[in-house]
């Protein structure tokens, strides 16, 4: 009885020490799931410049300047037209950009009691904000969205997930760039 009452400790103690190491693998494994998402946005973007000669946009004109947009509010239409529901701008009905649906406002897309998209969340329930080089300079200013002091030239676009603290500032985010 003794010997067993020693294992189940032994066991214990092990499981306990290894609990450190399994919660930082899945803090990682959610980076790079959000990681691939912002990637995945990146290249639906791309895609629809290759097939439209223009970057995605929402609404009735096409922007001169730099924008960003958030995956949820006023992304939305955006999002509409990356996944071919928005048939005025993206008129072959293409899709560009496929996500599940979200787990209780996680990791995907949530729809509107119509059926329409209403936001497209990471793992940690916080919306991606995507920025676009409408004025084709090649460079793209990442401070507008966080406390990021990056200027990048990585194409037409970068996609950015707060990570886990909600906050644009630190290496736990899931950038494109």
């Amino acid at each position: 009885m003794i010997e067993l009452l020693v294992v189940i400790a032994i066991i214990a103690t092990l499981g306990g020490l290894s609990f450190g190491p399994i919660m930082k693998y899945l803090g990682t494994a959610k980076i790079t799931k959000a990681k691939k998402v912002c990637k995945d946005l990146t290249f639906a973007i791309t895609g629809f410049e290759q097939e439209y000669d223009s970057l995605p946009y929402s609404g009735n004109t096409y922007p001169s300047v730099d924008a960003s947009y958030r995956t949820g509010g006023v992304g939305r239409p955006l999002l509409k037209v990356l996944i071919g529901a928005d048939t005025n701008i993206n008129d072959k009905g293409k899709r560009f950009f496929v996500a599940d649906e979200a787990k209780g406002r996680k990791d995907g897309f949530t729809y509107l009691a119509n059926g329409s998209i209403e936001n497209l969340y990471d793992t940690w329930g916080n919306v991606y904000t995507i920025r676009l080089d409408y004025d084709a300079d090649g460079i793209i200013d990442a401070s507008v969205i966080g406390t990021y002091s990056d200027t990048l030239r990585v194409g037409n676009s970068i996609v950015v997930s707060p990570g886990k603290d909600g906050l644009y500032d630190d290496n736990q985010d899931a950038k494109s760039w």
